[in-house]
């Protein structure tokens, strides 16, 4: 299913601000194909509410997860870590009761080729598995509505036109009323979408060059101050103050699912990795945190 948008963008530069920010990286790892965050490890994330990994069943992974290039079962779509959260399953619009629209692959089995070529080890455990989309674009999500302020997070290879990340009434699509979802475009550029607008915010850039690499995405969505902050590769790249940025269309959102994903022009594929939704640290816990999530999680991961 493709989700490539015939957009109206309004370039509107009010209301943004970009300012650089005190977490830089701590976690980052990176191999030949880019770069990504081991969920459990992240460095913006304080307490966690959800983590994936995509790990195999042949990698160690939990069950139900082959790697075979098509469309499982619900029982492969259980997330991974719940954090006593209740159980619940990843979930694309539009498919069958808990499953989402990726099978699972990792840098050398169940792949397929594609447009584009498969760049090679995020360096952050894409070699014992990742998410795999074929026909082009994803989205994928769980239900949440657990906090106002809260960071999601997804290592992604870069698409030919955005990669998404979504706060919305459900799970699994952006084109909802009272949702807002942040466009990391290829290029650099930002765009915030409601489920009808397109607005691409001037003068942003993420330093994205282009498609075709491993990078990790982070959207802080704060409801009580209305504002979103943006990370690629754990640097902060700006704010956007909700209550000016165009005219204040993106202000009010639900936090009852949230949602990752791509869009895709030529490309055929979408490749996703380390899923992890939290809250943000306490002042002065950054050290302590990367030390605790290296211990916790370190078993699984391997930097390649």
């Amino acid at each position: 299913m493709s989700y490539r948008l015939s957009k109206m963008v309004v370039m509107a530069a009010a209301g943004a601000i970009f300012s650089a920010g005190p977490w830089a990286r701590a976690n980052l790892l990176t191999g030949p194909g880019g770069s990504g965050v081991i969920a459990g490890q992240s460095s913006l994330i304080g307490t966690y509410d959800f983590t994936d990994t995509f790990t195999g069943t042949a990698d160690g992974g939990q069950a139900n997860r082959p790697y075979v290039p098509a469309v499982q079962t619900a029982p492969t779509y259980l997330v991974e870590h719940t954090f006593a959260n209740p159980p619940q399953n990843f979930q694309t619009g539009g498919s069958p009761a808990g499953v989402a629209s990726f099978s699972i692959a990792s840098d050398t089995q169940g792949q397929i080729p594609a447009n584009p070529v498969y760049p090679g080890s995020s360096g952050a455990g894409s070699a014992t598995g990742f998410t795999q989309t074929g026909g082009g674009s994803l989205d994928y999500g769980l239900a949440y509505g657990l906090r106002t302020r809260y960071i999601v997070q997804v290592d992604a290879i870069t698409s030919d036109d955005r990669i998404d990340i979504t706060s919305a009434p459900s799970t699994g699509n952006i084109f909802q009323a009272n949702s807002v979802t942040v466009f990391f475009r290829a290029a650099g550029g930002l765009d915030l979408y409601n489920g009808t607008t397109d607005t691409a915010v001037a003068g942003f850039n993420t330093g994205l060059t282009g498609p075709g690499q491993w990078h990790n995405y982070a959207v802080l969505f704060d409801q009580d101050n209305k504002k979103l902050q943006i990370y690629v590769d754990e640097q902060n790249k700006g704010s956007i103050d909700l209550t000016t940025f165009a005219g204040g269309l993106y202000q009010n959102y639900s936090n009852a699912a949230v949602t990752v994903g791509s869009g895709n022009a030529a490309y055929n594929r979408t490749w996703t990795d380390n899923f992890q939704v939290g809250a943000v640290p306490e002042p002065g816990s950054l050290a302590a945190l990367s030390v605790a999530g290296a211990l916790l999680f370190g078993r699984r991961r391997h930097c390649i």
